[in-house]
C-alpha cells in the first residue's frame, strides 16, 4: 500500500447558494467612485485653461509666422509689380518682344468728339458716325 494513494471527493452542490448583499460595502464603493469622479472633475476644471493656454499659445506663433510670411509675399510682389509695370521696360518688349513701333505722322488720326443727337448745334448723328469710321490709308 505504499505507492497507493486514495483521494475521497464530495460532490458540493453550490448552485443553490445565493450571496447576501452587503449594503455597506456597496455604499462604501458608490463613495468611492463618487469622490473619484469629482476629484477628476476638479483637476478637469483646474487643468482645463492651462491646456487651453497653451494650445492657443502654439496657435497664436503659428499665425504670427503665416502672418510674416504674407507681410514678406506681399513685399515681393510689390516689387514686382513695381518692375513690370516700368514703362521703359514695356517699351522695349513691345519693340524686342512683339514687334511694335511708333506710328508716322502719317498713321495718326485724330477724332473729334461726338455731341449727342439731342444737342444744339450739332451735326446729324449720321455724319458723326462718319467722322468716326474713317480708316487711314
Amino acid at each position: 500500500m505504499k505507492g497507493q494513494s486514495f483521494t475521497l471527493t464530495k460532490a458540493v452542490a453550490n448552485e443553490q447558494l445565493v450571496r447576501e448583499l452587503d449594503r455597506k460595502r456597496h455604499r462604501e464603493l458608490f463613495w468611492v467612485a463618487f469622490l473619484g469622479v469629482v476629484v477628476t472633475l476638479s483637476v478637469m476644471v483646474y487643468a482645463w485653461p492651462h491646456f487651453e493656454l497653451i494650445r492657443l499659445g502654439y496657435r497664436m506663433e503659428e499665425l504670427r509666422e503665416r502672418r510674416d510670411d504674407l507681410v514678406q509675399l506681399k513685399h515681393h510682389l510689390e516689387l514686382q509689380r513695381a518692375t513690370e509695370s516700368d514703362p521703359a521696360r514695356i517699351e522695349s518688349i513691345a519693340k524686342n518682344e512683339l514687334g511694335m513701333v511708333y506710328p508716322g505722322p502719317e498713321r495718326i488720326l485724330v477724332l473729334e468728339p461726338v455731341e449727342s443727337p439731342g444737342s444744339v448745334g450739332t451735326e446729324s448723328s449720321a455724319a458723326g458716325d462718319e467722322r468716326i469710321r474713317r480708316e487711314v490709308p
